[in-house]
C-alpha cells in the first residue's frame, strides 16, 4: 500500500501509479484526450480585486487504462481539483512562481484494490473490505466502518460465540468481548484488532471527530497484517544442509 499515491493530489504532468484493480501488475494511465475539468460555480467569478488563482475549484473526470498490454482494463475516475503554486527556475536560472492544477480522486470504477486480500479469505470478510475500498477516497468514515464490519465477520468465521445468556436472557456479544475469546494461537492479534476497533469507534461515536485518510490507511495496514496471518501464513523457512 503506497500511502503517497493514496493520499496526495496529482497533476497532469505528474500522475500517480494507481495499480490496475484487475491484473494488479501494472499502473493505470490517463487515456489521451479523456481528461475533462470544469470550474465549479462557487469559484467562477474572478471579478474580486483580491482574487487569486488558489480560489479556483474544479471537478474532473477521465478514463484510465491499464498499461499492461495483456490486460488494458478501463477504469473511470472523477474527483475535485484546485490550483496551487510552486517555484521553478526559468531558462536563465531565475526563480519564478508557477501555478498548476492539482486534482484529488474521489471515485474509481472499478475501485482500486488498496491492499491484496488473500484468496482464502471468506466472502463475509472480503465483501465489506471491497466496499471499504470503493468508499475510501470519497467517504473515509464509511470506509473505516466497513473495516469494522469485516473484523466482526472475521471473528464470526473463527466460530466464536455470538450470544451469551448470563441470567437466562440471551444477549449478543460485542466486538470487544469477541476479541477476548480469541483462540490462544491468535492471542498476539488481539491488540491489533482492538486498534482497528478504536479507529472505527473514534469516527462513529464522537461527533466532533472526523475520520482522516490516514486513519483508514492505518486500519488497512492492521487488517492486512491480520488477514495474512489468518489466511495466508508464511511457512517457516528451513535451512538447507551444507554439503561438505
Amino acid at each position: 500500500m503506497d500511502r503517497h499515491v493514496l493520499k496526495h493530489s496529482f497533476t497532469l504532468r505528474r500522475t500517480h501509479d494507481w495499480m490496475c484493480p484487475t491484473c494488479g501488475k501494472a499502473p493505470l494511465r490517463i487515456r489521451e484526450d479523456s481528461f475533462v475539468k470544469e470550474e465549479q460555480s462557487s469559484s467562477r467569478d474572478h471579478s474580486d480585486e483580491e482574487w487569486q488563482p488558489e480560489w479556483i475549484r474544479y471537478v474532473y473526470s477521465c478514463m484510465l487504462v491499464c498499461s499492461n498490454v495483456q490486460c488494458k482494463e478501463v477504469v473511470a475516475s472523477s474527483g475535485t481539483g484546485s490550483v496551487d503554486w510552486h517555484v521553478e527556475e526559468d531558462m536563465n536560472g531565475v526563480p519564478q512562481q508557477v501555478h498548476e492544477d492539482h486534482f484529488r480522486p474521489k471515485f474509481f470504477q472499478p475501485h482500486l484494490q488498496i491492499f491484496q486480500i488473500p484468496e482464502a479469505c471468506p466472502c463475509s470478510v472480503a465483501k465489506p473490505l471491497e466496499n471499504s475500498f470503493a468508499l475510501f477516497f470519497a467517504a473515509p468514515d464509511a470506509a473505516i466502518a466497513s473495516v469494522h464490519t469485516a473484523m466482526k465477520a472475521l471473528l464470526g468465521e473463527m466460530m466464536l460465540p455470538r450470544f451469551v445468556a448470563p441470567s437466562g436472557e440471551r444477549r449478543s456479544i460485542n466486538l470487544h468481548q469477541s476479541i477476548a475469546l480469541l483462540d490462544p494461537k491468535y492471542a498476539h492479534l488481539k491488540d491489533v484488532i482492538l486498534a482497528i476497533k478504536w479507529l472505527a469507534d473514534d469516527g462513529s461515536q464522537d461527533e466532533g471527530v472526523s475520520v482522516s485518510i490516514d486513519d483508514v490507511m492505518d486500519a488497512y495496514e492492521l487488517t492486512e497484517k491480520i488477514l495474512e496471518e489468518v489466511y495466508a501464513p508464511k511457512l517457516p523457512t528451513t535451512l538447507m544442509p551444507m554439503t561438505p
